[in-house]
């Protein structure tokens, strides 16, 4: 019982911070679909409320010890030119998308709550994300019989 729990743990664990690395812990450990989607989903979910509601706290601490000083403006780099006109193009759809592939959960939920005040929006799309990344990686591990697992 105490290797399941543990098994269990690591996959919600690692959907807290990166999805993708939760998805395929998922998968390796021999996950039926319902406990992919029940643990993963779950994960990555923890992890949105986590850094949405911690980040205010977060925020608000660091603006009352440190109260904001005038911005100087730097030279931006391309590739960073590339992520802001991306982020500023598809606003929050694009960062929900990307989320769970290439930006970890923190980071995924910090940027969207920079974009939109809404945690509401912000959930749904976050959930729909990891909904969508979730059957397209299990689909293709299950349905088209690409292993995963052969990969690493």
């Amino acid at each position: 019982m105490e290797v399941f729990s543990l098994k269990y743990l690591v996959v919600v664990l690692w959907s807290t911070f990166k999805y993708l690395v939760g998805l395929f812990a998922a998968i390796g450990f021999g996950c039926s679909w319902f406990e992919v989607l029940l643990f993963n989903l779950g994960g990555g979910m923890l992890g949105v409320l986590i850094y949405l509601y911690v980040w205010d706290g977060v925020k608000y601490l660091y603006q009352k010890f440190f109260p904001p000083k005038p911005k100087v403006s730097k030279p931006i780099s391309k590739a960073k030119r590339k992520i802001y006109k991306f982020i500023i193009r598809y606003e929050l759809y694009g960062i929900a998308f990307l989320t769970p592939v290439l930006l970890s959960v923190p980071v995924g939920v910090l940027l969207a709550a920079a974009f939109e005040p809404n945690k509401w929006r912000i959930k749904q799309f976050m959930f729909l994300s990891f909904l969508g990344w979730t059957l397209l990686v299990y689909g293709l591990y299950s349905v088209l019989g690409i292993d995963i697992r052969k990969l690493f």
